[in-house]
């Protein structure tokens, strides 16, 4: 089980709501979401199991972020969202370039989630999704050695995306099957020398060195970063 994934509560499974005040009405709310087999979201957590998850509600224009700590493990848990299932719901003149890049990732070894506000309106038919909303997006990284190459695709699709629909793409690569970090942030500490990246695992956030994380030498670094000059524009 990994941050991100979606835990789908029975109604037989016992929680508490960490959250200290919310509305009476918004309480309920998650029993309609249990009813309604609306996913929740495993989170980092602060033991060996996992007990925490997580999930988002619209109500009287206000947004409520809810963290619900279970009594026993979940039950039922399924990978995140993939990103394909949202494509319809994204700007007519993105949804084409965004199923080449979900193409592209996957000839990668590479798998595209979605999470976020556009997972959650997915979900629910509420409106997350404004006019300032990022598409945060999940890429698992199967083969390190196409690392530099899916980093690449990331770009492009960033740039395009911004240039032809105003929206911001945002998120995380998952490497070595636990460790997730934010593309932008990688991008930038890889190009920039920058020494170390922030992590995030299940249950840990920590400082990892970018050497040690990639596990690139000098000659992978600089192809990156070469491939990236002769590609791209800025």
């Amino acid at each position: 089980m990994h941050r991100h994934d979606l835990v789908y509560l029975q109604p037989e499974e016992a929680f508490t709501l960490l959250n200290a005040s919310v509305p009476l009405s918004v309480i309920q709310a998650i029993d309609h979401m249990i009813e309604a087999m609306q996913p929740f979201t495993v989170c980092r957590q602060s033991t060996a199991h996992v007990l925490k998850v997580a999930t988002s509600h619209i109500e009287n224009h206000c947004k409520y972020r809810l963290a619900l700590e279970l009594s026993a493990p979940p039950q039922v848990v399924t990978l995140p969202l993939v990103l394909e299932t949202v494509i319809p719901s994204l700007p007519k003149n993105l949804q084409e370039q965004t199923q080449s890049f979900v193409r592209q990732c996957r000839d990668l070894k590479a798998d595209v989630y979605v999470y976020g506000s556009f997972a959650n309106q997915y979900f629910t038919n509420l409106p997350f999704v404004t006019p300032t909303s990022d598409l945060d997006i999940l890429i698992n990284v199967h083969e390190m050695d196409r690392l530099a190459d899916i980093l690449i695709a990331i770009e492009i699709f960033k740039q395009f995306a911004l240039s032809v629909a105003n929206l911001r793409i945002d998120g995380e690569v998952r490497l070595h099957g636990h460790e997730d970090v934010s593309f932008n942030e990688l991008i930038h500490a890889v190009v920039s020398d920058i020494p170390t990246v922030v992590i995030k695992t299940l249950h840990e956030v920590e400082l990892q060195t970018i050497d040690v994380l990639l596990g690139w030498n000098t000659d992978e670094c600089e192809r990156f970063i070469d491939a990236r000059k002769r590609r791209l524009i800025f």
